[in-house]
């Protein structure tokens, strides 16, 4: 029997609809033709492949993998044959993979043999040189960056090669705009990686000054005190409170857009005041609280995105209470303290709520600071810190409760603050900040830090800070504490900044301001304090105004 190969037809690599993230497949379709003793092959063929070098004495792969030094693999590959030609997909299911490493040789070549499955198996020659499809599996394996300007031909990429958007897009992504030569771009750090990095120059700085902003906005929710207030990340979602009557309505306001949305009703989640709120990412769970007479031991969650509400269970819930704190771990809401009608009245107990399972975990009591209400909490990162408040006299203790492995740790009191009660409290990024209340009968305007890693306190400046008060705001900016608003002898409607590095306060100016005001709310936006709602003598305000603290912007000159 005479057994022939005719030069192929084709050989080429599969490839497949271009997608940004594609890989390259691992395989090469080829196709030939075969005749025996002068006539077109028909039926199954019985064929062994080898991807081998110039001279056949390497091989570099086979259709089982065992082919060596150019030698016939030991099985074969049964390929249908109609009318001599056939079709085979190298490296596909049925045989072993190609590396793309195969390519890194300059000369690879294919070699085959058939048998008709009568007259046995035969080398076919000569072995076939794969030219640059095959070299196309290299592409698959380029390492992210290999490819730098110097590959690329003059002009090779114009507007035509790039997506609408995308240069801005990068730019944008390496913190750089299409500044012109000599152009100015400002930064709010002084040592801005990205523009020093692209070869910018800081040549300068620029202070900016702060300011009121009031808003009028349509369609505002009722007046309000006592309410709560969450910051999504883009919006402040406000609920609850109380006016002539306990209120459990709210609404969320967009200061991007200027505008206030109501949020859907909830017959079911009682009106309230001195509830808690907190921010999950995704989700506000509201709990606890007071209803005219009564002390509330359920909530409610709501889904911004989604604009609806569903419960939290009641089951394993703490008792009825309000005036407590709640702090959201990342994965969990910590309730602990607060205030009920019932026995002793002030609550030293507490539970941790899983929204994903809709399940309560109860807290350890060992060690727990004594009950109390009007105290404050921070979370650190893995700790809530307690600290102050009221069990009908005023408190000067804390703890730090470890949820991982539901433990207390008294913390020190050396150097603490004066006891007291309706403080503010914020965690700097390593610090507690307590700031104001009432204890003694008097208003206070002192405060410390507490460092959980020295389990030390540090007190504040007492140079220059707001007047002694309650039922103010604090919210911490990333670099300042910001006060504002509260009661002393009156309702006041000023404020102050505390510099924790500097350890210095300045008085925040009063121009363009809210009115004086206490019990309203205040979040943090990344670069704002919103300021809304509270009461003055009986008057409700569902006003909303922001603060823009004081600057420094560097100048960066591009070459």
């Amino acid at each position: 029997m005479k057994l022939m190969r005719l030069v192929p037809l084709l050989l080429a690599v599969v490839t497949s609809p271009f997608h940004a993230s594609a890989q390259v497949p691992q395989i090469i379709t080829y196709q030939g033709r075969v005749t025996s003793s002068g006539t077109n092959y028909n039926g199954t063929g019985l064929f062994q492949f080898a991807l081998v070098n110039g001279a056949g004495s390497q091989s570099f792969w086979s259709n089982d993998g065992s082919s060596t030094n150019g030698s016939q693999p030991l099985t074969s590959v049964p390929v249908a044959v109609s009318n001599g030609f056939y079709t085979v997909l190298l490296g596909d299911t049925n045989m072993t993979p190609i590396s793309p490493s195969v390519f890194n040789n300059p000369d690879v070549r294919l070699r085959l043999w058939f048998s008709d499955g009568t007259h046995g198996s035969h080398q076919l020659t000569p072995d076939q040189r794969v030219t640059a499809v095959g070299y196309a599996m290299v592409a698959g394996s380029v390492p992210d960056g290999a490819i730098t300007s110097s590959k690329l031909a003059g002009g090779a990429v114009t507007s035509a090669n790039l997506a609408p958007g995308a240069v801005a897009a990068g730019l944008q992504a390496d913190g750089q705009t299409g500044v012109a030569s000599g152009g100015i771009v400002l930064s709010t750090s002084s040592s801005a990686s990205s523009l020093l990095n692209a070869g910018y120059t800081m040549i300068g700085k620029s202070a900016v000054g702060e300011h009121w902003e009031p808003h009028t906005v349509a369609g505002p929710p009722k007046g309000r005190s006592g309410h709560t207030a969450v910051w999504t990340g883009t919006k402040m979602i406000v609920w609850g409170g109380v006016n002539t009557n306990y209120l459990n309505d709210g609404a969320l306001y967009d200061p991007a857009a200027n505008t206030w949305t109501a949020l859907p009703s909830v017959p079911w989640l009682e009106p309230r005041q001195y509830h808690t709120a907190v921010w999950t990412g995704s989700q506000m769970i509201i709990w606890g609280g007071y209803d005219n007479g009564t002390y509330l031991n359920d909530g409610g969650r709501y889904d911004p995105n989604a604009n609806v509400w569903s419960s939290v269970t009641t089951a394993g819930a703490p008792v009825l209470r309000d005036a407590q704190v709640a702090v959201w771990t990342g994965s969990e809401m910590i309730i602990w303290g607060g205030y009920n009608a019932n026995g002793s009245h002030n609550l030293g107990d507490g539970a941790r709520y899983n929204p994903v399972t809709d399940s309560w975990t109860p807290m350890s009591a060992n060690n727990a600071p004594s009950p109390r209400y009007f105290h404050t909490a921070v979370w650190t990162g893995s700790e809530m810190i307690v600290w102050g408040g009221s069990n009908g006299s005023y408190l000067g203790d804390g703890a730090r409760y470890n949820p991982s492995n539901d433990t207390w740790t008294r913390i020190s009191n050396v150097n603490a603050p004066v006891a007291r009660y309706l403080h503010v409290a914020v965690w700097s990024g390593s610090e507690m900040i307590i700031w104001g209340g009432y204890g003694t009968n008097t208003y206070l305007n002192d405060g410390a830090r507490y460092n959980p890693t020295t389990d030390s306190w540090t007190r504040m400046s007492t140079n220059n800070p707001p007047a002694g008060r309650y039922g103010h705001t604090g919210v911490w900016s990333g670099a300042e504490l910001l006060v504002w608003g509260g009661y002393d002898f009156g309702y006041l409607q000023d404020g102050g900044h505390y510099d924790p590095v500097a350890d210095v306060w300045q008085t925040m100016t009063t121009v363009s301001g809210p009115s004086a005001r206490d019990y309203h709310s205040a979040v943090w936006t990344g670069s704002q304090m919103i300021i809304f709602g509270g009461i003055y003598n009986s008057t409700y305000y569902n006003d909303i105004s922001s603060y823009s603290p004081p600057m420094t912007l560097y100048l960066y000159q591009r070459p």
